[in-house]
């Protein structure tokens, strides 16, 4: 079965206004036929605010902590990790080892709003 990303009628006209561009393009992205930056783009959109539905499970995620480096690092697949500082909650997603963003969680709420949307992002690719 090939992956694909289900979303509302709506939700697909939505996508179509916010990155301007056709249903075909949508449909595309939905369904992996494009792995371009907006095609990536538009299935995080569609996951993690449209309340898109994937036919798929997501790579596990798997939590490493190096307590000799004060840091918790979790893998989603092989290509998106987060490493979370124990001392100062500073978060850092890396994508392909490179650097993707960075941030302050300062409250497990925070870090579990974090790991949702790394999760979703980890899919999108």
């Amino acid at each position: 079965m090939d992956k694909r990303i289900y979303v509302t009628e709506d939700a697909k006209k939505h996508l179509c206004k916010l990155f301007k561009c056709s249903r075909v393009t949508v449909w595309n992205a939905l369904t992996f036929k494009f792995n371009s930056d907006r095609a990536r783009k538009i299935r995080y959109v569609a996951l993690t605010q449209l309340h898109g539905v994937a036919n798929w499970q997501g790579e596990e995620m798997e939590t490493t902590h190096e307590t000799s480096d004060g840091t918790m690092t979790q893998t989603f697949g092989k290509r998106v990790k987060l490493v979370v500082s124990l001392h100062g909650g500073l978060a850092t997603v890396y994508v392909d080892g490179a650097q993707h963003t960075q941030e302050r969680v300062n409250t497990i709420p925070d870090l579990m709003r974090l790991q949702s949307r790394v999760s979703s992002m980890a899919m999108s690719l």
